[in-house]
């Protein structure tokens, strides 16, 4: 069929959050590539479902292989895109994984491998794209974060912590590629259902986890009720949000938004205080008493 609307990679495709977007971007009648890993594997199932979800309904839906841990499976599916499609419009990085229990008791290598999927696999597929979105002078970059990377609300952990780093590395890109016409924005999602909830790497020391368990159970509160204005989060609402994105106009994104019914009370605000505060600074910074001067060659 003839090729029609924008062209997006969404990431971790298999499930969740990613199966739902890519179904809902390419009923919008975008041409979707669904990456996620082993598609020949373990993932075989779910990348047919889709392939058969595109014949039955006519979509411009494609499962692709990519590891947002590996560089070359990076490249490959960016190449694969780029020749069958000629240009990438959007990116949904939104590949994670969870992680479940105190800081302290995960090893060095678990924190590396869940900090090399949350964070720094973004950033390889931010660097495998960037090229072709600066050379056609567009793009939009979409990074599916959490609440949890922008307010704790008493306790942390291993994979808050992972998104904070992500809040932090795409806000920085998101001024550097301004220039090239490119937005890059954070959707910031609170509590929902997923299924990565349930295939969270669990810490390897169990003793430290069942110490810190024990800790907390003796300060533990009453759980609390639903109550009657409760409602269920439904996971589509993350994929409406990133369509939403999508139709806004370039340059009017926001560069956080929020969705969700559970643990999303006053971040909107929150978000919108902080770029008070950074406004304001940009503005204090161009006083006289405040250049900052060290390591630069004086006049």
């Amino acid at each position: 069929m003839a090729r029609t609307g924008l062209v997006a990679l969404v990431t971790g495709s298999s499930s969740g959050f990613g199966e739902l977007i890519a179904h809902t971007l390419a009923r919008r009648g975008h041409q979707v590539y669904a990456s996620m890993r082993d598609v020949a594997g373990r993932n075989a199932g779910p990348a047919q479902a889709m392939e058969r979800l595109a014949r039955d309904k006519g979509l411009q839906l494609s499962a692709l292989e990519l590891d947002v841990t590996n560089e070359a499976s990076i490249k490959a599916a960016v190449a694969t895109v780029l020749a069958q499609a000629a240009r990438i419009d959007i990116v949904v990085n939104n590949a994670g994984i969870s992680a479940a229990g105190p800081i302290e008791a995960f090893s060095l290598q678990q924190v590396r491998d869940i900090f090399d999927v949350n964070a720094f696999g973004p950033l390889r597929v931010n660097k495998a794209v960037l090229p072709a979105m600066r050379a056609q002078r567009s793009g939009l970059i979409i990074h599916i974060s959490s609440t949890l990377g922008r307010v704790l609300p008493g306790a942390g952990g291993l994979y808050p912590a992972t998104k904070w780093a992500l809040e932090g590395l795409a806000e920085s890109l998101s001024y550097q590629v301004t220039p090239f016409g490119i937005d890059v924005v954070i959707l910031e999602p609170g509590a929902f259902p997923s299924p990565s909830i349930s295939k969270a790497t669990m810490a390897a020391d169990q003793d430290v986890t069942q110490q810190y368990a024990e800790a907390a159970s003796r300060a533990a509160r009453p759980p609390v009720q639903p109550g009657p204005d409760y409602r269920e989060p439904d996971p589509q609402e993350v994929a409406d949000a990133v369509a939403a994105l999508v139709d806004l106009p370039a340059g009017e994104r926001p560069l956080r938004s929020v969705v969700g019914p559970i643990f999303t009370e006053g971040v909107p605000e929150y978000n919108e205080a902080y770029e008070r505060t950074k406004a304001h600074l940009r503005e204090v910074l161009r006083r006289p008493d405040q250049a900052v001067t060290w390591g630069r060659p004086r006049p």
